[in-house]
């Protein structure tokens, strides 16, 4: 699919979901789309864990082949993927159309000012019991994309998982959805080997 075709299949509901790094997504990304990092081992498990069967959906990728395999790969578990993108967030630039970005921040910005911040916590409940930053708010990322419109808050939102993949895919969801979100670079695992504190319930 070229950029117009992308651009009118968006217009009448489909979702782009773009298989980059969730830095490369962060930095440029086609406005709207939901990020999740392409894996040839678990990429059918993965969407089954976050995306609905029935949306509609389009590929995009820095590589034309992970691209095509993702296809492949996403309808061979029954997922809708009407193409993909071709040519990547390059062409879609080229033919004049708009990109958006994810802010970002680190997890010293996120201990320096937790107070100005929704902090949401995208792990499984099992991981935000063994440990949290104090008074975030869980929201396991199986249930974002039914969940994401119940997100509402007069601070910007904070997702934060253990790395930054989860959390990545939801920030995502929840721009899309309209909201001031950004994603805490380095996760959990970074929070505790900076020595900051955490909850435990």
């Amino acid at each position: 699919m070229n950029a117009a075709e992308v651009k009118e299949a968006v217009a009448t509901g489909a979702v782009v979901l773009d298989l980059r790094s969730p830095p490369a997504f962060a930095a440029a990304h086609v406005p709207g789309a939901v990020t999740m990092q392409f894996n040839r081992a678990d990429l059918a498990d993965r969407a089954e864990l976050i995306l609905p069967h029935g949306q509609e959906l389009v590929v995009q990728d820095e590589q034309e082949e992970e691209a095509r395999t993702a296809v492949g790969l996403l309808r061979s578990a029954g997922f809708h993927v009407i193409g993909h993108l071709e040519g990547g967030l390059p062409a879609w630039k080229a033919a004049g159309e708009p990109i958006a970005t994810l802010p970002l921040m680190s997890v010293t910005e996120l201990h320096e000012r937790t107070g100005a911040y929704l902090v949401l916590d995208v792990r499984e409940g099992y991981e935000y019991r063994n440990g949290h930053v104090e008074g975030s708010v869980l929201l396991p990322t199986a249930e974002a994309w039914e969940r994401a419109q119940e997100i509402e808050s007069d601070r910007p939102i904070a997702v934060i998982c253990d790395d930054q993949i989860r959390s990545a895919a939801v920030a995502s969801m929840l721009q899309r959805e309209g909201r001031d979100a950004r994603l805490v670079t380095g996760g959990i695992v970074d929070w505790l080997e900076r020595g900051f504190p955490v909850v435990t319930d």
